[in-house]
């Protein structure tokens, strides 16, 4: 994206300058008294101006419209990552659960019967 906005802006910056140049040479040698080519060239100053400018706020809105989709993006991103890893916890919390349930009847059922039963720990 900065590569491609460079570009333009490059693009921009350059074709106002040679629009700018074409217009200043040609109204130089026109055959006009000098009063009459200043105020062309003033004027097509003042245009060319005009055009920049809002060449220049057409790429800022699209910037501002691609950083707003690029932000939107990101926080669906993290909306869908945190969910993922809440489901990830609540399954592990409910192995868990069931883990110990599991260790809690063997020790309910030796304590009943006085067997030893082996329980393995596991490293989680």
């Amino acid at each position: 994206m900065s590569e491609n906005s460079n570009s333009l802006k490059n693009f921009l910056i350059g074709a106002i300058a040679g629009a700018a140049a074409g217009v200043a040479i040609g109204l130089l040698i026109a055959p006009e008294k000098g009063a009459a080519t200043r105020e062309k060239l003033s004027n097509k100053i003042d245009d060319l101006e005009d055009d920049m400018l809002d060449k220049v706020n057409d790429f800022i809105d699209i910037m501002s419209e691609k950083g707003s989709q690029f932000a939107y993006d990101m926080q669906e991103k993290a909306n869908e990552t945190a969910e993922k890893t809440a489901e990830k916890a609540s399954k592990f919390a409910n192995e868990m659960k069931d883990k110990a349930a599991d260790i809690s009847e063997k020790v309910s059922q030796q304590m009943n019967t006085n067997e030893t039963i082996d329980v393995e720990a596991k490293e989680v």
